[in-house]
């Protein structure tokens, strides 16, 4: 058995390999298929050993900022572009259900990454 770890905060889901893995979670497979070979492949998924599993803790991410919940959707999009810390962003993105906010999200934690690189 094979074990690997979602390496990413929210829950990853692969169909053709009937994986659906919580964030940073670690889970058993018998190989390592295709499809879970391209998420190893863009980053979201790491193979582990015995030890790693167990003592690994999964990150923690900081608590959203409090009444972001209560803010109307223009707010929070105005939220998002001037938030700097990508921890925040990812935790905010856990959370979040307005297509339009998730859209902004993604995009400023993409535009945090290409700064930071």
């Amino acid at each position: 058995m094979i074990k690997i770890r979602n390496l990413t905060p929210g829950i990853l889901h692969i169909p053709a390999a009937k994986l659906r893995l919580q964030g940073n979670a670690v889970a058993g497979v018998p190989e390592i298929t295709p499809e879970i070979k391209k998420q190893i492949d863009a980053g979201r998924i790491t193979v582990v050993t015995e030890e790693e599993a167990a003592k690994t803790p999964a990150p923690k991410l900081p608590a959203p900022p409090a009444d972001y919940q209560k803010l109307d959707e223009a707010d929070a999009i105005e939220f998002v572009e001037d938030a700097t810390d990508p921890k925040v962003i990812q935790t905010i993105l856990q959370t979040e259900q307005r297509g339009s906010v998730i859209k902004a999200l993604k995009e400023r934690l993409k535009e945090i990454g290409d700064a930071r690189k």
